[in-house]
């Protein structure tokens, strides 16, 4: 039996008809290498992308934009924004930029026997017959999920799963990002260097160690996953249920987040608390 597949819909506004490009390739200023998957966009406008494999990248700003200005974001790096009506050019618009690496002094955890205590939290599900996924291929597309942190105690994240209930593309790269909660929604980015998922080219639930990265969080947050390379559309699909926890997502890179009245996706963490 071929599975029924329920897609969540975003608020995204209408469609509007481009009348500026900008377009240019972004590298490491340290090492003079190429950056790929930097996130591009207008905040809060819908309109972003992802930088490709070799850096390079392609906006195309509605009339109404050319007033705002574009924000260049990558984890690990000094955020930069540029104002679009200052950037030489007018209807094509040539800007390459060169990233500062970020120095950020890392907390150290030290995680002792018997003080912590493991906790799973999420969506189980590995469902075959229900399932829900990306709403288009637009790059920068968000799907996050709302993680409670009890008490406000010091927490290690430690584990991700994701559930994949259908992979028609060979290969598939996405990103893992986690968030910090503000006023409801996901904020600041608590990553110091990208994580990325290589998901199967089968159904199966996918289990991520995250040990290696440290990540260390004292209060509620969302973890999410980042479509961040082109190749279509309905080639891939998660494990959903009608019951658990809420989706929030955005369009594109930089796009206001929204809670989804919709189905739960088979995806969590696990966590290791202090003990009170």
């Amino acid at each position: 039996m071929r599975p029924t597949y329920f897609i969540f819909f975003l608020l995204i506004g209408s469609i509007l008809q481009a009348q500026t490009m900008v377009f240019g390739k972004i590298t490491d200023a340290e090492f003079n290498e190429s950056l790929p998957f930097v996130n591009i966009g207008i905040p809060g406008a819908g309109i972003g992308t992802v930088s490709d494999e070799q850096g390079y990248y392609l906006l195309e700003i509605p009339s109404d934009k050319v007033n705002d200005s574009i924000y260049f974001s990558m984890v690990g790096f000094a955020f930069q924004s540029f104002k679009i009506d200052q950037i030489d050019g007018t209807k094509e618009k040539l800007l390459n930029i060169a990233f500062q690496p970020e120095t950020t002094a890392l907390k150290e955890v030290v995680v002792t026997s018997g003080k912590w205590e493991r906790k799973a939290v999420g969506n189980e599900t590995d469902s075959k017959l229900i399932a829900t996924g990306f709403t288009t291929n637009q790059l920068g597309n968000e799907i996050a999920q709302f993680v409670r942190v009890k008490k406000q105690r010091p927490t290690l994240i430690q584990r991700f799963w994701l559930s994949i209930a259908e992979n028609t593309f060979e290969s598939v790269i996405l990103r893992l990002n986690i968030y910090l909660e503000e006023e409801g929604f996901p904020g600041e980015n608590v990553l110091k260097e990208p994580i990325y998922l290589e998901l199967p080219n089968e159904p199966q639930t996918i289990e991520v160690d995250l040990t290696p990265y440290d990540i260390y969080v004292e209060d509620d947050f969302f973890v999410s996953i980042e479509w961040i390379e082109d190749l279509g559309v309905e080639g891939l699909w998660f494990s959903a249920g009608v019951f658990g926890k809420s989706l929030y997502a955005r369009s594109a890179s930089h796009a206001q987040w929204v809670k989804q009245r919709a189905l739960s996706i088979g995806m969590g963490v696990e966590l290791l608390q202090k003990k009170n």
